[in-house]
């Protein structure tokens, strides 16, 4: 998940809209996911504070991706409940609720996985999203159903059809005999995934220092993440990368904010290493680093060399 939040953070939520009841069954859906990751919700903070600003003033339902919330201006919503009301029954609330605050923790949809396979039937595809309420030309639905993220920009797990992140499927729309019903709640693998992106145990950030010595590290847990810290004293390029026998993604996010991210790279170094060459500003910057696959493990060294003449 590229847009994840830094672990262990609270995430401030204000409703712009709403009502008192309606806010407390939204909140008591949304709190699931936090059980099984190592995030809080925040709840009813100042809208000028908050990540997620939720609306029920809406046509449908939506929600930014993770830190894509950041980017929305202050006054404008980053989630959208718009199917939801006071009258809405308990089991559509909640599907609705724990699909859209997946979206705002960072995960996408689940038939966009790398790991997807659905037998799409196209030409069935685009006449269904064509009419109402989507509405969708043929790049919309290409863009929504269609396309999958890349394997370097998302971290994943098997398919799982019944992921609540997933859009309903019914047979009409695929080839053969193939649907997926809408998941009434979080999934055995949506719960053990979140606390993978969201791990309980994070092993405290080492320093780095530009030009000096390469840290080695290791990634010794399924879902254990790194943290690296440095930082930049003159405008300049820099060169982060790793070393080793490890298959790792990096992700360099700054300055003097851990949730900015500068650069993500997979495979751009040798031997399926990270490397990630920009130009920075003065500030603190952090490097994240995680092994490619969801149960991998394994050792590598990291460094951080100024490019600039």
């Amino acid at each position: 998940m590229e847009k994840k939040w830094s672990n262990g953070r609270k995430v401030g939520v204000a409703f712009l809209d709403g009502h008192a009841e309606l806010h407390h069954r939204v909140m008591d859906a949304a709190d699931s996911w936090t059980e099984h990751a190592n995030l809080k919700f925040e709840w009813d903070v100042p809208r000028s504070e908050a990540d997620v600003r939720v609306t029920f003033a809406g046509a449908g339902s939506w929600s930014q991706v993770g830190t894509d919330a950041r980017l929305v201006p202050a006054a404008e919503p980053t989630l959208c409940l718009g199917w939801v009301s006071g009258d809405t029954d308990e089991e559509v609330l909640r599907q609705t609720v724990l699909h859209e605050f997946g979206h705002a923790l960072g995960a996408v949809h689940e038939h966009q996985s790398p790991a997807g396979g659905v037998p799409w039937d196209r030409a069935a595809v685009y006449r269904f999203y064509a009419g109402p309420p989507n509405s969708w030309n043929q790049a919309d639905v290409d863009k929504n159903i269609f396309a999958r993220y890349d394997r370097s920009m998302t971290q994943f797990s098997v398919f799982d059809p019944d992921s609540i992140m997933i859009y309903p499927i019914p047979d009409e729309l695929t080839l053969g005999r193939y649907e997926v019903k809408w998941a009434p709640d979080l999934s055995a693998i949506d719960r053990e995934w979140m606390g993978v992106v969201y791990p309980a145990s994070v092993t405290d950030p080492f320093e780095l220092s530009i030009d000096g010595p390469s840290v080695a590290a290791e990634i010794g847990e399924h879902g254990e993440w790194d943290e690296f810290h440095f930082r930049v004293e003159g405008e300049q390029t820099v060169i982060v990368e790793t070393a080793g026998p490890t298959d790792v993604v990096m992700a360099l996010a700054g300055p003097d904010d851990p949730e900015a991210l500068v650069a993500q790279d997979d495979d751009g170094g040798e031997s399926y290493n990270a490397r990630v060459e920009t130009a920075v500003v003065p500030g603190a910057y952090v490097v994240r680093i995680w092994h490619q696959w969801p149960t991998g493990t394994g050792q590598y060294e990291v460094s951080v060399r100024s490019s600039t003449p």
